[in-house]
């Protein structure tokens, strides 16, 4: 996707088109960030995996 909006970047002509374009790019990542923590809240409400998670990271830190 960032390729796609610095191809794009580069091709604008005006100013209106370089906001477009960063306007286009952040409403696409904000998608995507939606989504991954809606998918990570399913994960998370159907399965065991917060107390997996938490005993990885207790195991990980401690030294």
């Amino acid at each position: 996707m960032s390729d796609n909006f610095w191809s794009t970047y580069k091709n604008a002509k005006t100013y209106e088109d370089v906001l477009g374009c960063y306007y286009q790019f952040s409403k696409n990542q904000c998608i995507i960030i939606e989504t991954l923590l809606e998918n990570l809240k399913l994960t998370l409400d159907e399965y065991n995996v917060k107390e997996d998670l938490q005993i990885m990271l207790r195991n990980g830190f401690t030294f």
